[in-house]
């Protein structure tokens, strides 16, 4: 994926988001992120996505 449709991809993420709202936001990436998981071969690989996923929002990841 170049970055125009990376870019479209997120616009599109936010879009969604925004329809469905604040209150169903949580459930929807938690869905959304159970599919993405669903993409790997192997728990590692997702682990590691998910460590790198939330290294700038909890310093306490990966520590």
């Amino acid at each position: 994926m170049n970055s125009s449709e990376l870019d479209q991809a997120y616009t599109h993420l936010c879009h969604t988001m925004t329809r469905i709202g604040e209150p169903d936001a949580q459930l929807f990436l938690a869905r959304l992120a159970l599919l993405a998981m669903n993409r790997f071969d192997d728990a590692q690989a997702a682990k590691a996505w998910i460590d790198a996923a939330a290294a700038d929002v909890s310093p306490e990841v990966g520590r």
